[in-house]
């Protein structure tokens, strides 16, 4: 069985189509959508989300943000950023990080120390993710 799962943020509309699951990080563990699921409402944590169509997975990082499960099963989540495996440009992502190690080894502080961390954990999950890109199916942003 399959339900519709929309994967939203302030940009863009990331996901939209029919699965067969969803795993999303909250800030007490991962959870697993699938169809028929009880309505839900809850929290989700920056991190990981593994979802699966067809027999096929597709992962995105995902910043914060809410998932909703409706009665008629459909699924949004709505994060501050989603980012698929195909989208993360590597060699980027490692000048970011060079970038936050240096701010952070220079002992920065306040809100340049916070920025410095938040895109050191960020490029760590994207490089995370972006491991995946071999082992995914080709993905179709909306």
């Amino acid at each position: 069985m399959q339900f519709l799962l929309s994967v939203i943020t302030p940009q863009r509309k990331a996901f939209s189509e029919k699965v067969e699951s969803v795993s999303v990080p909250t800030p007490d563990g991962t959870i697993e959508v699938l169809a028929n699921h009880e309505p839900l409402f809850t929290q989700l944590a920056p991190g990981e989300a593994k979802i699966k169509s067809a027999g096929k997975e597709f992962f995105l990082a995902i910043g914060g943000g809410f998932m909703e499960v409706r009665p008629k099963g459909e699924v949004s989540i709505l994060v501050s950023r989603a980012v698929h495996a195909d989208e993360i440009n590597e060699a980027e992502i490692k000048k970011a990080m060079e970038s936050a190690k240096s701010l952070i080894a220079r002992k920065a502080k306040g809100e340049e120390l916070a920025a410095a961390i938040a895109v050191l954990h960020r490029s760590l999950l994207e490089l995370k993710v972006s491991k995946r890109r071999r082992k995914a199916t080709p993905f179709r942003p909306q």
